[in-house]
């Protein structure tokens, strides 16, 4: 009778725990979803600020097809994207060159956020850094808040908004898998001349020239370019950060030109580990010198054909493309200090930096 009377109580007792099981795992699920619909908030808050000043441009192409043994008349649309921006108290349109490159044959068209269609009434491009100013008559929705791209670390959350195979204001989201990227396949055929990020936001055909923002609603680049075998996403794109791309776009809007920091000097893209090996250099790092152009400040400063060099401005240089940007991003008319090697001994150079058109 007792063991009856242990194993009933023991019954009674279990059973209401068992029961309130479900309400304690929903409890904690419902605690859970709210942290993740807190984050989601966020992300429509930082989309409805930054959605006025992202537009869709679309360029009809209509060319001849052979079919059969004649031809035929067919249109062909194009679609990129683009971003309002106030610079020197005029709002203009961002985007890259390579949306727009077709528009001195093919008239573009820009659909704006409160859905009216404009057409452009200047356009302003650098083929070396892929970027392009657009000037229309009409006044444009609100201009983008910018953050600053400076700040941006690897695994931060952005969203992109652009127009992937025209579909208008697309949005995505990911996270800054890399900065500094300069291995980026580009347009103009030369080595970039800035750091790129590189994101696995979904980014397709058409979302060139869209903003990648933070979680502030705040514009850090401009989606310029992919890295693809398919030819559509792959978890790889790459975004021109907002304070390069303000520099290079000041210079468009104001003189219609870019002048870029120059040296005068060409870095060898195959200098290999093995060579590296034969200088007393264990490791990828240092750039070649691989050719010094007369009446230069390379020549005047002494430098060499062959010279490696390690530092740049105090910055140690990874690799060829890396001084390149380096040299990009300094001042024009600014000293800058290169530690170098040559013949087996360390030097430092003194080299000024000059104006030179960018293409």
């Amino acid at each position: 009778m007792k063991r009856f009377v242990l194993f009933f109580l023991f019954v009674c007792f279990a059973v209401p725990a068992f029961a309130q099981a479900p309400e304690r795992q929903r409890a904690e699920f419902l605690s859970a979803a709210e942290h993740f619909e807190s984050l989601g908030t966020l992300f429509r808050q930082s989309i409805k600020l930054a959605s006025p000043s992202a537009v869709n441009i679309s360029i009809s192409i209509t060319q001849n097809h052979a079919v059969g043994r004649g031809n035929r008349r067919m249109t062909i649309e194009e679609s990129g994207s683009g971003i309002i921006v106030t610079i020197a108290e005029k709002q203009v349109i961002l985007t890259n060159r390579h949306v727009v490159e077709k528009a001195e044959q093919y008239p573009i068209q820009i659909l704006t956020h409160d859905r009216r269609i404009l057409t452009s009434t200047k356009i302003t491009t650098n083929a070396e850094f892929d970027l392009a100013v657009i000037e229309v008559a009409e006044v444009l929705p609100q201009s983008a808040l910018l953050g600053d791209s400076d700040k941006v670390r690897v695994g931060d959350i952005v969203l992109a908004i652009g127009n992937p195979f025209g579909l208008d204001r697309s949005v995505s989201m990911g996270i800054i898998s890399a900065v500094g990227r300069r291995d980026v396949p580009g347009s103009s055929g030369s080595p970039p001349r800035v750091g790129f990020f590189q994101t696995d936001a979904a980014v397709n055909p058409g979302s060139s020239g869209g903003m990648l923002l933070n979680l502030r609603g705040e514009a850090i680049g401009i989606v310029t370019a992919i890295a693809t075998q398919g030819g559509g996403n792959e978890g790889v794109a790459f975004v021109m950060p907002i304070n390069a791309v303000l520099r290079i776009a000041e210079q468009l809007v104001q003189t219609g030109i870019v002048m870029k920091p120059h040296i005068g000097c060409s870095f060898d893209l195959t200098f290999s580990l093995e060579e590296r090996r034969e200088l007393g250099i264990d490791r990828l790092i240092g750039a070649k010198i691989g050719n010094v152009a007369p009446d230069t400040p390379a020549e005047r400063a002494g430098l060499q054909t062959g010279d490696v060099v390690l530092t740049f401005d105090h910055t140690d240089v990874e690799d060829s493309l890396h001084v390149i940007h380096l040299v990009a991003q300094s001042e024009i008319d600014k000293p800058v200090i290169l530690r170098i090697i040559r013949d087996g001994e360390m030097l430092d150079v003194t080299v000024t930096p000059v104006a030179h058109l960018s293409r």
